[in-house]
């Protein structure tokens, strides 16, 4: 009975859907046929046959737009700021994705390899081991190894002082993302302030009622740009955020590591910082 329960439940969940697209689908058709509906049901009343009239084309009809040139035609010049900002934003974001990991700040060769040569008390290889590879942590060890023979303070100090400055570096690319999330608002603000105008223009210079499409055309412009700066905006602020976050917890997790294998190496300074494997 426990294994019948879900299949039943499931049964009545489709029956479900499918009636409700039914009756959708019913109330389209209710609402489309109601006008010849109504028509028809209008008294009967002395019609003047007619001939069946044809539509000729005009020379001002248009071909249909399509979504991207009505997209171009809407957006104007702050849009295409907008749209400029996003790809800058997707480059940013892809960038910092591929860089602001744990395993190219603290790869686990690395971190497996450089444990065993503490533990083998090799220091000279450790040196050697953390000289050779590029991530963060290892950039913080040798620099921390280098000033060890001046005392675990200086150590401490050239760590920080390295580590302040690449967490500075990765600010400043993350910074872009904050930047293009407050001008992008701004540039769907100036095209709102554009499109207004334009309607307003037309309407004080029109000798006449304004068409519908004339003044449409300034409050499109209006609303498509102000939807585009905010679809730029959310993301960009979103991913600052996110990644700014994860960076922060990176970074003390590198200084804390570095930390605890510097606190290790001072029991043999001068084999790790001599550059010659101790006797």
């Amino acid at each position: 009975m426990s294994l019948d329960r879900p299949s039943s439940e499931r049964i009545r969940h489709r029956r479900f859907v499918i009636v409700t697209v039914l009756l959708t689908a019913l109330m389209g058709v209710i609402h489309q046929a109601a006008p010849a509906i109504a028509f028809q049901n209008e008294p009967a009343g002395v019609m003047p046959a007619s001939e069946p009239t044809v539509i000729q084309p005009t020379a001002d009809a248009q071909p249909p737009k399509t979504f991207l040139q009505w997209l171009v035609d809407a957006s104007g010049p702050f849009g295409a700021c907008v749209f400029l900002e996003s790809f800058i934003m997707v480059a940013i974001i892809i960038m910092c994705i591929m860089q602001i990991r744990r395993t190219v700040f603290m790869p686990p060769d690395f971190l497996s390899e450089f444990e065993g040569k503490l533990t083998a008390r090799d220091y000279q290889g450790a040196f050697n081991t953390a000289k050779e590879d590029e991530s963060m942590l290892a950039r913080l060890l040798v620099v921390g190894m280098a000033k060890l023979q001046k005392g675990p303070e200086e150590a401490l100090a050239a760590m920080g002082e390295l580590g302040e400055d690449e967490n500075m570096a990765l600010e400043h690319r993350l910074s872009w993302l904050a930047l293009i999330a407050t001008t992008a608002p701004m540039f769907g603000l100036l095209g709102t302030v554009q499109g207004m105008v334009k309607a307003f223009d037309e309407i004080a210079n029109s000798s006449t009622t304004p068409k519908p499409a004339e003044l449409a055309e300034g409050i499109q412009l209006a609303l498509v740009t102000t939807l585009e700066g905010l679809i730029v905006a959310i993301p960009a602020m979103i991913a600052y955020s996110l990644l700014r976050n994860h960076l922060i917890r990176l970074m003390f997790d590198v200084g804390r590591n570095g930390e605890d294998f510097l606190k290790r190496l001072q029991a043999r300074p001068a084999a790790a910082t001599s550059g010659a494997p101790a006797s």
